[in-house]
């Protein structure tokens, strides 16, 4: 636990001259700053509001968790083409679990500034009603939750592949994420990661303003199982993945 203690805390120093706390500032402060001014003329009413904001962060995180990940990979590589994370094969899974552990912490502080800034001003600057502050703290935890996977993902191919192809799947995935969203993911948004994030916040979104669930949002158990399972899965498989890499190449 020491040892990665002190290489979260080298991993967090890395980024201090970077973009990257920049970048998990900045996405949600544009959001909520132009939601919260579109949604002051807007005639929709509160609960279509407060489920199209959630449902626009759920199919944005696909492409920002490319993003960010395709970043800490790039990083990596400019600085001694990964050998810092490569030098001690002993310590290799400490090293990816820090790495993993930072990205992680960064995106839920990132989802949490999104989700609570933007129902602050929705309630207190707007004046407008809605749920009350604890629905998007708990909705930030389902967006934060149901994206360790794609973390994952993204964490293997910014590493084994690069920033194109993981970027051009996180565009996809986003996507995939919006068509989902329609009649389009009944049946099968719970076998699609990229739609998880959307479908789940939908569904708490449904649930907490009591509107009656539809068959397609009834499918929230199978979705979650699925979540799950495909998480703990991703994280052991990539860790014996990482155990094993020698690398990029330099073509890539």
């Amino acid at each position: 636990m020491a040892s990665l203690l002190g290489l979260f805390k080298a991993d967090l120093l890395k980024t201090r001259r970077t973009p990257f706390l920049l970048l998990h500032l900045l996405a949600p402060l544009i959001a909520v700053s132009v939601f919260l001014a579109y949604y002051s003329y807007s005639p929709w009413s509160a609960d279509d509001k407060v489920l199209a904001y959630l449902q626009v962060l759920g199919c944005a995180l696909p492409t920002l968790i490319a993003l960010v990940c395709s970043m800490a990979a790039e990083q990596e590589a400019l600085a001694g083409r990964f050998q810092g994370m490569l030098a001690l094969p002993a310590r290799r899974t400490k090293v990816y679990a820090s790495k993993l552990l930072l990205l992680l912490l960064y995106g839920l502080g990132a989802i949490l500034l999104a989700a609570v800034l933007f129902g602050a001003g929705f309630r207190y600057v707007l004046g407008q009603d809605g749920p009350g502050m604890a629905f998007y703290w708990s909705s930030a935890f389902i967006l934060s939750g149901s994206t360790v996977f794609l973390y994952l993902l993204h964490g293997f191919i910014s590493l084994r592949f690069g920033r194109g192809p993981s970027i051009g799947m996180g565009i996809t995935g986003s996507l995939i994420a919006a068509l989902l969203l329609t009649g389009l993911g009944e049946g099968i948004w719970p076998y699609v990661p990229f739609a998880w994030a959307a479908r789940f916040t939908s569904i708490w979104a449904a649930a907490s303003s009591g509107t009656p669930l539809s068959p397609a949002l009834s499918q929230a158990d199978t979705g979650s199982l699925l979540c799950v399972a495909a998480t703990l899965l991703a994280a052991a498989l990539s860790c014996l993945w990482f155990q094993r890499w020698e690398g990029r190449s330099a073509d890539h």
